[in-house]
């Protein structure tokens, strides 16, 4: 088995669907101007690239009845179609549709990366993997709208900026061909109540309300970030993609502190620790006018937000060992409801009250996910589930 070549084939795969994630709310200046649009209206593109998600269960249940690298393979294929259609498209309805696919490819590869490594790793170990898949997460996040901006403006064409990630999305599917399959499971039920059977148990439907709770975060003031910076203090295009960089180095060390520390002090208490740094950084927002300050406490908050999936991914990963990917399946479906959700009512609430509206959202938010998550003892749970009766 070779290690290091599905270390890189699952952190190529990571790396190129992080980017694209992260190129709509950068670009929203430029894509509303190029689609002819206006620029709040922009974040309704994730919505076909989000809804789809909800389809995601079905490749989950798929990956564990039928093999994860299956999985893999015919998700990178629905990816690398999308880019194509995205990269080319001269009308919103067809970006809109090239997103589609780019989101069934987003939502299955995510979940199911990890559940393929953790096949092949043990549970006491699995930090490391979850965080070197969070460092290809937080490389994209870090670089994708420098790549962006300074793409558009040589090019100023669309298909410069997903061009190379359609070659790469290639080479990936290349190295998944040379990866061992991992055992297969024929007495899993390839219908929506296998979903339902996991969904009843309440550490189950527990942790994924915090999933949800926790993302609307990202979901509202990364989306709008980049309107908001135009809106607000005019930055051009160039200078929005500098911020958006900035603000994710703050993904990079919550990353790297979630993979070096997360098997060491705890996978549930350094979630619980992150996901709190991210409310003390969301309050004083709230009060913030002036551009430097936001930007430390955005940088903070990404921190806590990046850091605390890590660990938490992690954590979540062994809850249902037999059913993991139909389990992390649904945790990338509660993402694409989640960023749904937003796409739809993001605009009215930014309409309503501007970015301040959506900090406030943000904060309730918080406050309820860390109810739930200090509440529930989640490590106990696995332990108990591991320990013979």
């Amino acid at each position: 088995m070779n290690l290091f070549l599905m270390f890189l084939t699952t952190f190529l795969i990571q790396l190129i669907i992080t980017t694209e994630m992260n190129l709509i709310a950068p670009l929203a200046p430029f894509i509303s101007q190029y689609f002819n649009m206006n620029p709040s209206s922009v974040i309704m593109f994730n919505i076909g690239f989000s809804l789809i998600g909800l389809l995601v269960p079905i490749l989950g249940a798929f990956s564990d009845k039928y093999g994860k690298k299956k999985s893999l393979m015919i998700a990178l294929i629905f990816y690398i179609l999308g880019t194509l259609v995205s990269g080319f498209a001269k009308k919103p309805i067809v970006f809109a549709l090239g997103r589609i696919f780019i989101g069934i490819g987003y939502f299955s590869l995510s979940g199911t990366n990890l559940s393929y490594l953790s096949e092949f790793i043990s549970y006491e170990s699995r930090g490391k993997a979850s965080g070197l898949l969070r460092a290809a997460f937080g490389i994209g996040i870090l670089f994708s709208p420098l790549y962006a901006t300074n793409m558009i403006s040589k090019y100023k064409v669309l298909s410069s900026v997903y061009l190379p990630l359609t070659i790469i999305g290639f080479i990936c599917l290349l190295l998944l061909t040379r990866l061992p399959e991992t055992a297969t499971r024929k007495n899993i039920k390839f219908d929506i109540k296998e979903l339902f059977i996991v969904l009843k148990k309440p550490i189950n439907y527990k942790t994924l309300m915090v999933v949800f709770l926790i993302l609307a975060t990202p979901s509202l003031l990364l989306s709008f970030l980049g309107v908001f910076l135009s809106n607000n203090f005019n930055l051009d295009q160039i200078e929005i993609g500098y911020t958006y960089t900035i603000i994710a180095g703050g993904t990079i060390v919550g990353i790297l502190f979630a993979a070096f520390f997360t098997d060491k002090i705890g996978k549930e208490r350094l979630s619980r620790f992150f996901f709190t740094l991210v409310l003390i950084a969301l309050i004083p927002m709230t009060l913030v006018k002036s551009l430097y300050p936001m930007i430390g406490l955005l940088t903070i908050m990404t921190i806590g937000i990046d850091g605390g999936w890590t660990a938490y991914q992690t954590l979540c990963s062994e809850i249902n060992p037999e059913k993991r990917g139909t389990y992390m399946s649904l945790f990338y479906t509660v993402n694409a409801i989640t960023m749904t959700i937003y796409s739809i009512l993001g605009p009215i609430f930014y309409n309503l009250g501007n970015y301040r509206l959506l900090i406030i959202i943000a904060i309730i938010n918080g406050i309820i996910a860390l109810k739930i998550l200090y509440s529930t003892p989640i490590e106990q749970t696995i332990l108990n589930n591991r320990t013979p009766s």
